[in-house]
């Protein structure tokens, strides 16, 4: 599955779940408070359908709290990225030159620093850092692959687009599987400017900038970012140069069981709160009395 596939798979399978609880929700919390209201406590718990709103219920408002910790973390780490940046930015003449060769719409900062990294950040106007170690241990060709490489997460938006699927797999934390298919969307967009790279500067410059380039540093591991250096795609990276095609990515087996129980779960929840709102006579329905 490509990254652009994975991506809206992972969308569309959220707004379903979403649109079925936005649909339930206007009466999902009155509906067992009614029954137990008119029913008794016992008898009202040990509905089955009541239970199934409860469980929906937690659901639904476990996952929005993990998705909103997760943006806010997301875009205090970015502010805190883009501060760091200016901090320790240095003007580097050889390195605007290259950039502007490589495309002038996206802005590269050199960054004070002796690690030797790359990566892009930012949100809605992403840009791209580069190291000076990197820059001092780099040649022009691989400097410029790295370039290009960054170039493409940019002209993407991968920041972004890290950030949501960050977002929906954290809203459905039941569906573990989701986190393949962000997996998926970072590693087609990581082969991706690679690919980019290597039609612009050849594979040997590509090769010779993975062996430099190291991880992000950390200071900005907690933004969502996409940096040429990542090593879990390494084996994926160095095949691609090779000329093979990089096999995809696989789920393991817990992902896919956990999944299965999530889903079951889901479908449940969402079919006993169905049935126990239309069985109960609600104001928000005009079925009230």
């Amino acid at each position: 599955m490509t990254g652009h596939r994975a991506f809206w798979t992972l969308v569309a399978i959220s707004a379903t779940i979403r649109a079925a609880v936005a649909c339930l929700g206007c009466c999902l919390a009155m509906a067992p408070a009614w029954r137990i209201t008119h029913h008794g406590v016992g008898p009202g718990l040990l509905s089955s359908a009541v239970w199934a709103g409860a469980v929906l219920l937690i659901l639904s408002v476990a996952g929005a709290v993990r998705s909103v910790q997760r943006v806010r973390r997301g875009l205090v780490a970015t502010r805190a990225v883009g501060r760091h940046v200016r901090a320790a930015a240095v003007d580097d003449a050889a390195v605007r030159a290259a950039a502007r060769q490589v495309d002038p719409t996206v802005p590269v900062d050199v960054v004070e620093d002796v690690g030797r990294f790359a990566f892009a950040y930012g949100l809605l106007r992403p840009r791209v850092a580069v190291s000076s170690g990197l820059v001092e241990s780099a040649t022009s060709e691989e400097l410029r692959a790295v370039l290009v490489h960054e170039a493409e997460h940019v002209r993407g938006r991968d920041p972004l687009r890290a950030l949501v699927a960050g977002f929906l797999t954290a809203q459905h934390f039941a569906l573990p599987l989701l986190g393949h298919l962000r997996a998926a969307v970072v590693a087609d967009r990581e082969l991706a400017a690679d690919r980019c790279a290597m039609a612009r500067c050849g594979a040997g410059a590509v090769a010779g900038a993975l062996l430099k380039v190291g991880d992000a540093p950390r200071w900005a591991h907690a933004a969502p970012a996409a940096a040429m250096g990542g090593r879990a795609l390494l084996a994926a990276r160095i095949t691609q140069l090779e000329g093979d095609p990089p096999p995809p990515p696989r789920p393991d087996r817990r992902q896919v069981a956990v999944t299965a129980a999530g889903a079951a779960l889901y479908a449940w929840a969402i079919a006993g709160s169905a049935w126990l709102i239309a069985a109960t006579p609600l104001i928000c329905l005009g079925r009230g009395h």
